[in-house]
């Protein structure tokens, strides 16, 4: 049996989690990876058949996307004759990690196409919305990487397809201990806006990684760091809490390690504010945006430190003996049609 595995490369989460489900595979299947977005800066420990350029969202330095860079950093022509391109009939199945050119040419081709994504779980009857006026917003994130079957992750299982998070073997290899420093991993806003806010707590060592720095920075209180894999992990595992967007990765991660959390979800981020609601749900201090006004909120968080114990199972083996059952199971109902 072979597979084509086609993972989106924006964020760390989508090849984070593919890093620790497809040594399962390989176990058993023969398996070619596809990816689509952005240069990543987490290792890859697997060979790459091709990285297309796919779409990205592109960021103010305030914390929004950026529409109008958006639209026209991006080429949808190059991305139609990838599309028609990706050599998908070749392969028996197709997963996908939210990917959108593999998975609009199984779309368009008719070929068999599982989801495997915290965003899938958007899709489901069952999930938790972040306001009602969101419902049709949610279109967007499906026909981003469309797929009709597939299993959703997230913080808490709503429905019979969601999986707890997949944790990297690297975090759940740590130790975790209380140290003085804050980590911060806001990555939407720029190095002025997050001095301005995070300068008015002269009493809090803060650990800022950004995109936006090439080495390390002081700026009195703060340290801004380039994002490198390792450093992050030891700071992750040392600090006294963690501030950070309400994406998937690292939200999961601290709560794992049992850090305090404060998320302030990036504006038009469907997916994030989707998230934000599951993680105030949960008690998670959630900010609407990085601003002075809510400096209080902060100094709140800051004194309370309060944690949200959680328990996240390594549920991988068990997602692989699903969906390779039901792949099999789907396959036999389409022979007797």
């Amino acid at each position: 049996m072979k597979i084509l595995y086609g993972i989106q490369t924006t964020g760390n989460g989508h090849l984070s989690r593919a890093r620790e489900i497809i040594p399962y595979l390989l176990n058993r299947l023969q398996v070619d990876v596809i990816l689509s977005g952005p240069k990543n800066q987490l290792r890859i420990d697997f060979p790459i058949q091709k990285h297309y350029r796919g779409f990205t969202f592109y960021y103010r330095r305030k914390g929004a996307i950026n529409w109008w860079k958006t639209l026209f950093k991006n080429n949808p022509f190059q991305f139609i004759i990838d599309v028609i391109k990706c050599p998908v009939h070749e392969y028996d199945l197709v997963i996908n990690d939210f990917e959108p050119v593999s998975a609009w040419a199984c779309f368009l081709k008719r070929k068999r196409c599982i989801a495997l994504s915290n965003q899938y779980a958007l899709s489901l009857k069952n999930a938790p919305r972040a306001k009602k006026s969101l419902f049709n917003s949610l279109s967007i994130v499906k026909y981003f990487a469309p797929s009709r079957e597939g299993y959703g992750f997230h913080f808490k299982k709503f429905d019979k397809r969601v999986f707890l998070p997949i944790i990297r073997s690297e975090v759940r290899a740590l130790t975790p201990s209380i140290g003085d420093h804050i980590v911060v991993y806001l990555p939407a806003y720029g190095l002025g806006k997050l001095e301005k806010i995070f300068s008015h707590f002269l009493s809090t060592e803060w650990h800022i990684f950004t995109p936006h720095v090439t080495k390390l920075r002081q700026h009195g209180n703060i340290t801004f760091f380039p994002i490198e894999e390792q450093i992050f992990l030891k700071n992750l595992a040392n600090c006294g809490g963690v501030v950070t967007a309400a994406g998937f990765t690292t939200p999961t991660e601290a709560l794992f390690l049992n850090k305090p959390l404060l998320v302030i979800p990036i504006k038009s981020q469907i997916e994030q504010l989707f998230n934000a609601t599951v993680l105030h749900s949960m008690g998670v201090t959630v900010l609407k945006s990085l601003k002075k006004k809510n400096l209080p909120q902060i100094k709140q968080w800051l004194e309370s430190r309060k944690t949200i114990p959680v328990f996240f199972p390594d549920e991988t083996q068990k997602l692989i003996d699903r969906l390779l059952l039901d792949y099999i199971k789907g396959q036999l109902a389409l022979d007797q049609l």
